[in-house]
């Protein structure tokens, strides 16, 4: 199966510790497209107050495009553009003010935090986002150990707060304490977006066709085609899932 879609990935160049080289994103989209990838969310990281950021990633992404559409990727990958948010400090204004990047110009917004936050603070960020129209989705989440607590997972899902792992995480050892945990999530169905986020070809790797299978194999088609296709889309049509 192809047509996957990368939902986190740092592959816009120079612009923060992801690809830093149009020819190294093109290596990695390469790579992308091996993995059966053809939809690319770039999603480089930003905060709050990085006043001059997204106008820079704008300008960048579109050289990406441009590059890509002189390439033999060219009409085999759709490129699109968000953030990364730091969600450590307040986001809606600037994203109000368009000094952040939505997804796909969209509602939804990825947020990201140390993985030493407290619950608290990221249920209050979420709570904003949505209270001003945003529709979150929570980075990486096998990263945070507050979230290992089934209160808290629950509590976040019930306020709409949806949820992506990265692939390398999937694919990693069943002696991994994270693998095990977000293996049991997408067992349970409670994962709804995959990502590679891959930095380019110096820093982790796509590997999203074993992902995908891993999930095709253990989780049953159904949630494999939401997962996998589904979701992606609806964030592409800005529509709930």
């Amino acid at each position: 199966m192809d047509g996957f879609y990368d939902m986190h990935c740092h592959l816009i160049p120079g612009v923060d510790d992801g690809s830093e080289s149009i020819e190294e994103s093109l290596e990695a989209l390469r790579q992308e497209y091996e993995e059966g990838v053809r939809y690319v969310m770039c999603t480089p990281h930003i905060a709050p107050g990085e006043t001059a950021a997204a106008d820079c990633q704008r300008r960048q992404f579109e050289l990406l495009q441009k590059a890509v559409s002189e390439s033999g990727l060219a009409g085999s990958m759709k490129l699109y553009i968000g953030n990364e948010i730091y969600g450590a400090v307040p986001c809606v204004q600037p994203l109000k003010d368009g000094l952040i990047h939505t997804l796909a110009a969209g509602h939804y917004v990825l947020v990201e935090f140390s993985p030493a936050e407290t619950f608290r603070h990221i249920e209050r960020t979420f709570r904003s986002l949505l209270n001003s129209g945003y529709l979150p989705i929570a980075a990486h989440i096998e990263r945070y150990e507050c979230l290992r607590d089934k209160d808290a997972l629950e509590a976040l899902e019930e306020l709409g707060v949806c949820f992506q792992v990265n692939t390398a995480t999937v694919t990693g050892s069943p002696f991994l304490r994270e693998t095990r945990w977000v293996r049991g999530l997408l067992r349970e169905e409670r994962i709804h977006f995959l990502g590679t986020d891959s930095h380019g070809t110096h820093y982790r790797p796509p590997r999203m066709r074993e992902a995908a299978g891993w999930i095709e194999k253990h989780c049953g088609a159904e949630y494999a085609e939401k997962l996998l296709h589904k979701n992606p889309e609806c964030v592409l049509r800005d529509e709930l899932i």
